[in-house]
């Protein structure tokens, strides 16, 4: 008999609290012959290897006393007699490599024999499963190469964009073994996505799979913390990540710290990576990260803009295109069925018939249907529409759901596929990886292209049993940001527009960072990014062979007796930044220590091939002839008058001819309308603002 074995864990205990593991051994398989053991009230199975010695006694879930006499015991259920019996499931209870006190580890040693054992066991490996190859995907190795091509030169925040389901975890492992980590920090947005990332990392993933060519079998699994506790002390950081290679953690717990804490956390760790790292940033997140400036910092996610829409700090190193993941089989079709109705009771009621009989059609496939809300309340809502489909055992999953035990007993469920239909809030969570989650019913959709790609990637993750996955959503009322209108038009093709939006707004992500990489050192106390200048400006007409940037000081007054005065240049995109601060007197009192600061931004930026200066002013006084006098030369000169509408040359304007008004005038007056060339202007603005206005016109 052919007997799969677990994982043997050499180190398992708590570090305050916190679950710490080491695989001592890997999964394993022997031959033998497994028999009937009885001692006393202990009834199991005893297993002798073909060769060796290393029996092991295979005790069942319920077992209570376990006998004294053996070196090797394992809680398991025995199934019917087969030629294969698959235990990896099991846990070891006893085993000469297991420890579970720690006291009886040196745990220094055990991370610095870790690090030796990776000196020359990793190899850049691509996959090649025609030939019976496993190791690496090639967005995998790319994203590899750019964080070590990256490191060689710079110390920099850097940032990898791939889309979900091409592998990040597996970049992240083969970071830490190739790089040899010391000791890394892993910082992940929600539990859940902390325990994957921090079994994946217990395991090294693919990296120790039987057959992969990318890690050499000697190579030692690192020391993995699970960091679910805050520590309290700077005693506390020491004694958890002194003992730990890996520890993982969630922003939450790593952000609410206190200040010393962090900055110990940092001192261990000379290495950070994040994951997810497109989430919203608290501002407690915001300080801890800048702990680590002085550290290796990779973030990882599939959209370089978070979701508050809000820029990622950091440069992107490496981007792995959408549509190259759907090329390679990485990204599978989506198929959008529309849904069209104006009532939202109605919209709600076809979306669930049609997701229903998606669900059927696809029931060989064991596909599952998630059924997306906005809010709590309207998931329950929701989900009286899917509770009549008992042969699915429907079932919510949200924060509604108070009890923690009940959520796990429903993740399990729904993993399990006993429960095939799950109404939800926010897609479930990251870290919810389910390859049978195809079929989605947006009741509500997401409004933001950042989200609606981590959603996507969901969906579509590879497997070829599993066929494509369904979108329903209602095109009738659809209240979205301009990049995902045409996402919900009535026939549009995701597999074309999602990578088409993607690239898009990835793009502008790379060139705003190679724009902004251009400066000259700027103050950090207003980093160059979170600059916000108005789109107005006086233009001036200029002369002047060269620009002189440098000599903006000659061309603001009052610029001596500003206390702060920053400035930046981008030479290559003749573009000048100054900031200055002056001190300002406040009018109800006469104490000199008291005053307030007057801020101002100028922007300034020469067109050479036009000949043209721009330049904006944050307070927006005057027309800066002095400025730029200064920079451009005395011939520089404003654009003015009607000069300035010539730049509406070949933009239609729209014309109102014919407008409705929906009005109550009185008792008699509800709607009254207006006539003639142009009567746009004769519409007063409270009138606009309170009517509803129907308008028929023209483009000039």
């Amino acid at each position: 008999m052919l007997v799969n074995f677990p994982a043997v864990f050499g180190i398992e205990y708590s570090l305050k609290g916190n679950p710490a593991r080491q695989i001592a051994m890997d999964k394993f398989q022997r031959e033998g012959m497994l028999a009937p053991f009885t001692r006393g009230r202990v009834q199991g199975s005893i297993f002798q290897p073909a060769v060796g010695d290393e029996e092991v006694l295979i005790v069942p879930p319920e077992a209570k006393r376990l006998p004294d006499g053996h070196l090797r015991i394992l809680r398991a259920t025995v199934g019917p007699n087969a030629d294969a019996l698959d235990l990896s499931n099991g846990t070891w209870l006893r085993h000469p490599l297991r420890h579970v006190q720690e006291g009886q580890i040196d745990h220094e040693r055990q991370i610095e024999q870790c690090l030796r054992s990776w000196i020359g066991a990793f190899s850049y490996v691509q996959e090649d499963p025609g030939h019976g190859v496993v190791g690496l995907r090639n967005p995998q190795l790319g994203a590899l190469h750019a964080i070590h091509s990256h490191w060689s030169v710079a110390e920099t925040i850097a940032t990898i964009v791939m889309p979900t389901g091409t592998g990040k975890t597996e970049v992240m492992l083969s970071v830490l073994v190739s790089a040899r980590c010391p000791r890394l920090l892993v910082v992940a947005p929600t539990d859940a996505l902390r325990a994957q990332l921090a079994e994946k990392f217990t395991s090294l993933g693919i990296l120790k799979l039987p057959g992969c060519a990318v890690l050499n079998p000697g190579a030692r699994h690192p020391i993995v913390c699970t960091l679910q506790h805050i520590p309290n002390t700077t005693d506390e950081v020491d004694y958890i990540f002194q003992r730990s290679h890996v520890i993982v953690t969630t922003s939450s717990v790593a952000g609410q710290s206190d200040e010393s804490v962090q900055a110990r956390m940092a001192q261990h760790c000379p290495y950070f990576f994040v994951d997810e790292a497109h989430h919203a940033e608290a501002p407690t997140w915001v300080v801890f990260k800048e702990r680590f400036k002085e550290r290796r910092v990779v973030q990882f996610t599939a959209t370089p803009f978070r979701e508050d829409g809000r820029s990622l700090d950091g440069d992107i190193i490496y981007k792995y295109p959408l549509k190259k993941a759907q090329e390679e089989g990485y990204f599978k079709p989506i198929r959008f069925v529309p849904v069209v109705a104006f009532n939202r009771k109605k919209a709600d009621q076809a979306i669930a018939a049609k997701a229903i009989a998606q669900l059927r059609e696809d029931a060989d496939k064991g596909h599952i249907l998630m059924a997306r809300a906005e809010n709590v309340a309207r998931a329950k809502e929701v989900f009286e529409l899917y509770r009549p489909y008992e042969e699915f055992r429907p079932v919510q999953l949200h924060t509604g759901i108070t009890s923690v035990t009940q959520r796990e007993a429903i993740r399990r469920q729904i993993i399990t596929g006993e429960s095939r239909i799950v109404v939800c809030v926010d897609m479930l969570g990251e870290g919810f990886d389910l390859p049978t989650l195809k079929i989605a019913a947006f009741h509500d959709i997401r409004k933001t292209l950042a989200v609606t790609l981590q959603l996507a990637g969901r969906f579509t993750r590879a497997r070829p049993d599993l066929g494509d996955a369904t979108f329903i959503a209602n095109t009738a009322d659809v209240q979205v940001r301009e990049e995902l209108r045409k996402l919900y038009t009535r026939d549009p093709d995701w597999n074309i527009l999602l990578p088409q939006l993607s690239d898009t707004m990835i793009g502008e992500q790379m060139s705003l960072q190679e724009f902004l990489r251009g400066f000259t050192e700027f103050t950090k106390e207003i980093p160059l990014k979170t600059v916000r200048p108005a789109t107005s400006c006086v233009v001036y007409r200029t002369t002047c062979q060269d620009w002189k940037p440098e000599n903006f000081r000659e061309g603001i007054p009052g610029i001596d007796s500003c206390e702060q005065v920053h400035e930046t240049t981008n030479h290559q995109e003749r573009t000048l930044v100054v900031v200055t601060a002056r001190r300002v007197p406040l009018d109800w009192t006469d104490v000199q220590t008291l005053y307030s600061w007057d801020w101002e931004l100028y922007v300034v930026i020469w067109s050479p091939d036009q000949n043209l200066l721009y330049i904006n002013g944050s307070t927006n006084a005057g027309e800066y002839k002095a400025l730029a006098k200064a920079v451009a030369g005395d011939t520089a000169a404003l654009i003015k008058g009607n000069d300035v509408f010539r730049t509406f040359d070949g933009v239609n304007r729209l014309v109102l001819q014919q407008v409705g008004l929906t009005e109550i005038l009185g008792r008699n007056v509800r709607y009254t309308g207006r006539m003639g060339g142009n009567v746009g202007p004769g519409v007063p603005d409270a009138l606009r603002r309170h009517a509803k206005i129907r308008s028929l016109g023209h483009w000039l």
